[in-house]
């Protein structure tokens, strides 16, 4: 199973609007679902991503709309936590984030809130953010780059792809209880 991973878009507070790359990724169609780690603002971005595949959503410390703040998806035999991680201070803490997924019984944290892209393994868990859609600041950021992920399921093996500004930027390809390693 295949995942398109974003969030942080601001839309339309702090950015017009999805770049042209982001909305051509959308609509490719490569992916089976859609996570989206929150701070959509409004529901404009979370209605047109529905429009192209199933959306698991969660609402961001910024937004307007009536979307859960924890999500908790299975796919391919594994547990993959959803939230947007505005309890997490400082932001992005790994050792605070690794306990949000051990609470959730989870060994995938997929969580936005830094703007910053990252996915690494920790205490044997997988976390991705896929950092801003729209390259938005954030309270810890300026001029963060666009980027989405892609989070790839298979059995035991996961691989995870950032991609920025239009690039596609592997950064992590594993076996669960094979260790990960940059790609």
């Amino acid at each position: 199973m295949r995942f398109l991973v974003l969030g942080d878009t601001h839309v339309p507070d702090r950015a017009a609007s999805l770049p042209e790359w982001v909305k051509e990724t959308v609509e490719e169609r490569d992916y089976d679902a859609v996570l989206f780690t929150g701070d959509a603002t409004e529901y404009s971005v979370i209605h047109y991503l529905e429009s192209h595949a199933k959306t698991y959503a969660v609402r961001g410390n910024v937004d307007a709309v009536d979307l859960p703040e924890y999500l908790t998806v299975s796919a391919e035999g594994h547990r993959i936590f959803l939230f947007h991680s505005t309890e997490v201070k400082p932001r992005g803490d790994p050792v605070k984030l690794l306990r949000w997924g051990e609470v959730a019984g989870a060994d995938i944290v997929v969580f936005g809130h830094t703007h910053k892209r990252t996915a690494y393994e920790y205490g044997g868990k997988i976390f991705v953010n896929p950092g801003t859609a729209t390259g938005a600041w954030g309270g810890a950021t300026r001029g963060e780059p666009e980027s989405v992920a892609f989070l790839e399921l298979e059995g035991d093996r996961a691989t995870v792809e950032i991609v920025k500004d239009g690039r596609e930027e592997k950064l992590l390809k594993a076996e669960w209880g094979g260790g990960w390693e940059p790609v």
